[in-house]
């Protein structure tokens, strides 16, 4: 694999940046605007999708009918005086150095969102129910997309036109496909069904490599995927054979919604390592479905963005693909374009390791139940870990796994900490890191997050009273009869205690509080900081 410069891949969605930052109605000077702001920002590859949902955004297609939305309504003065606004992104894209990919949502799901809007979906899709997927698995999510089944050679040869079509009449650098929707083919038919897919994808990437000889310029071709090799096979998405026979430029494995650490970029990274195919892993504003409503969908901080980062550079990735960094832009603080700065640190992994990193292990999908099941993703995978101690049991044991690519020789001082929903600051536990024992004296404690406390609060222990007071900033903006109930611990790091890769934290419940109220400890809630030298 050859080393690129590239580091930053920026992934704008059809309508965000249209209804958010863009005026109405849009001149020229806006767009030249916006693009020279991702410049400033330190992006190397700008990613403007262009279609999704059987509707083109951004340009008029003469044989694609055009967003039909009210937020893609303020680009028609432009449109129809004959200035397409997709050129006007790729030229001042050109002139501030960065390359220009447009992307396509091969089976976007916000159908039930158009309906809402009162414009219904794109004519093609509405007047071919014969050609979309029917019988969707359980949950709510499952029956709302409307979308296409790929079996079909109809739905197949419409996305390798618009593809084409673009390929074609722009500028581009290249195109990325984007794979984050519920289903490309009937439920349990996907991966016998793969082949279908793969030949789309050759004929994409054999159209491109013909513009490209036309042109005198190399095309990429990307795709944004599933978080994990099994669940794009499982989709119908042979992401293997894609990379090993040279039809792909790059790869972006991502949850759908949220920014996971746990992600196999390890994995990932093998695929890639000895071919041609980089490495972009999603960057996205949240940890978990939990965060994101708890916090007020506060975005990620910059230490958690660097440790994310730290995560993927670690693992192989060659850069960082961000995606709906711009959605908590619009009400949180700094705002854009001062929110993007970070761009800065992420494109350099050795700064990203000179900054202090905060990880955070959370249970990515608990609470949401969109997809049938609490805990679920869209490719039906449970993705909500837990470390669970029952009362009722003898010296319950439980485990909880976390990747972590920290050589801690090069920090001040790192700290693990892990917050027990249920546990009290009196219950005795035995924690092991990888099978080390961590001792007891070692380990921080805090009282039960409804004692009421004072500044000396302490616990009894061996005879002598150990200051243990409840923790505070938690943040709990959501609307419930009462907040969760827990109890945190903490220990120092050192570096013989880790492991490069996946590591394993251990905890046995040794002595239950007698007081206690919760039948289970529920240990969901994983983070650690590092403070580099």
């Amino acid at each position: 694999m050859t080393e690129t410069a590239h580091r930053i891949l920026y992934v704008s969605d059809p309508s965000t940046i249209a209804r958010t930052v863009l005026p109405d109605p849009v001149r020229e000077a806006d767009l030249r605007k916006w693009v020279d702001i991702l410049a400033d920002s330190g992006i190397d590859i700008f990613n403007q999708e262009v279609f999704s949902q059987g509707w083109t955004a951004y340009w008029q297609s003469e044989h694609y009918e055009y967003d039909q939305r009210p937020q893609h309504q303020r680009f028609r003065p432009l449109i129809e005086a004959g200035i397409q606004p997709l050129d006007i992104l790729i030229n001042q894209s050109h002139r501030r150095g960065m390359q220009f990919i447009a992307g396509f949502r091969m089976n976007d799901g916000h159908a039930a969102h158009n309906r809402k809007q009162g414009v219904g979906i794109a004519e093609y899709i509405e007047s071919n129910p014969h050609l979309r997927l029917h019988d969707p698995r359980p949950g709510q999510n499952y029956q709302e997309p409307e979308a296409l089944d790929f079996t079909h050679r109809e739905v197949r040869e419409f996305t390798y036109g618009v593809v084409e079509e673009a390929a074609c009449g722009f500028d581009i650098d290249g195109i990325e496909l984007c794979f984050r929707d519920t289903a490309y083919f009937p439920p349990h038919h996907a991966a016998e069904r793969a082949h279908l897919m793969t030949d789309l994808i050759q004929n994409i990437r054999t159209r491109l490599n013909e513009r490209g000889k036309e042109t005198g310029k190399k095309l990429m071709l990307g795709a944004r995927i599933y978080a994990t090799p099994a669940e794009c096979a499982s989709q119908g998405l042979d992401i293997c054979n894609w990379i090993q026979n040279g039809l792909l430029d790059y790869i972006s494995p991502q949850d759908t919604m949220y920014a996971d650490h746990n992600l196999p970029y390890s994995e990932w990274a093998a695929l890639t390592r000895e071919t041609a195919c980089l490495l972009y892993p999603g960057l996205l504003p949240w940890n978990s479905y939990r965060a994101r409503y708890r916090l007020g969908r506060i975005p990620l901080s910059h230490a958690t963005c660097r440790a994310l980062a730290h995560t993927m550079y670690g693992a192989g990735a060659n850069g960082i693909s961000i995606y709906n960094h711009f959605v908590p832009s619009v009400w949180q603080p700094p705002f854009y374009p001062q929110g993007m700065q970070v761009f800065h640190q992420l494109r350099d992994p050795e700064r990203v390791a000179r900054g202090e990193r905060h990880y955070i292990f959370d249970p990515t999908w608990d609470g949401f139940s969109g997809f049938g099941a609490n805990g679920r993703r869209s490719t039906g995978v449970i993705n909500a870990q837990q470390l669970r101690l029952s009362r009722s049991e003898q010296r319950p044991t439980g485990e909880f796994r976390f990747q972590l690519f920290e050589n801690l020789q090069h920090a001040h001082c790192a700290t693990l900490l892990f917050r027990g929903f249920g546990l009290t600051g009196i219950d005795e536990l035995d924690v092991r890191l990888n099978g080390h024992a961590i001792p007891d004296e070692a380990i921080g404690r805090t009282a039960s997050s409804d004692r009421i406390t004072t500044v000396d609060s302490t616990r009894e222990q061996d005879g002598r009273n150990i200051p243990c007071t409840a923790q505070g900033g938690r943040i709990e903006f959501r609307a419930l009869t009462e907040k969760p109930v827990f109890s945190t611990r903490w220990f120092v790091l050192s570096d013989p205690l880790v492991e490069r890769g996946d590591n394993r934290l251990s905890i046995t419940l040794t002595k239950s509080d007698p007081k206690a109220t919760s039948p289970t400890i529920v240990i969901d809630e994983v983070e650690i900081f590092v403070e580099p030298r």
